[in-house]
């Protein structure tokens, strides 16, 4: 069973929320920097 797009954007912005919640508690390193690209390509999802 799929997923309407409402539902999938509900999904994409949890699971973002929480993505930008732990990026402020991270250290700079690779690690920040990886996380920050899978919430930037996110939040393009979502812009598009």
């Amino acid at each position: 069973m799929g997923m309407t797009v409402k539902q999938f954007n509900g999904f994409i912005l949890f699971v973002l929320d929480d993505i930008l919640e732990i990026l402020e508690k991270l250290p700079e390193g690779a690690e920040k920097d990886k996380l920050q690209k899978v919430a930037d390509n996110l939040q393009k999802t979502l812009e598009d």
